[in-house]
């Protein structure tokens, strides 16, 4: 798989990112929603896409989930290798996975979570909208 995101420059701050169309949480705040709703829609109709999440640590870090859908399943990779304070092993891990899937949170919102991923980290992906 293929991908085609905006190259990531140090700082990456938020408006870059909002700017560049990544779905960004700072904080609990999403800004550009309606790029994951596409995406989520794309998929369902295995149609080829590829979004990416920014979210911002406390210390204003930028960590990356990348999401590249083929149109059969998903390359997910998930990138912390800017975050200051992310201890000795910031990287970048990539994983494979069957797809993604809603799930009814507690507080009555929709999250989204990756299934059938070939590592582990995979199944730590969660996103949700605060209402």
């Amino acid at each position: 798989m293929q991908s085609a995101f905006p190259e990531l420059t140090k700082p990456y701050r938020s408006e870059q990112a909002i700017k560049n169309g990544d779905v960004v949480n700072l904080h609990g705040k999403i800004s550009n929603w309606e790029r994951w709703e596409q995406f989520i829609k794309n998929v369902d109709q295995q149609n080829a896409d590829q979004v990416r999440i920014t979210s911002y640590t406390t210390e204003g870090d930028p960590i990356f989930d990348e999401l590249v859908y083929d149109g059969k399943g998903i390359e997910y990779t998930y990138d912390d290798s800017m975050d200051a304070y992310g201890g000795n092993n910031r990287s970048r891990q990539v994983t494979k996975c069957e797809g993604i899937e809603e799930k009814q949170e507690k507080n009555g919102q929709i999250g989204y979570q990756l299934k059938g991923c070939d590592k582990e980290f995979g199944q730590y992906f969660e996103l949700a909208k605060k209402k």
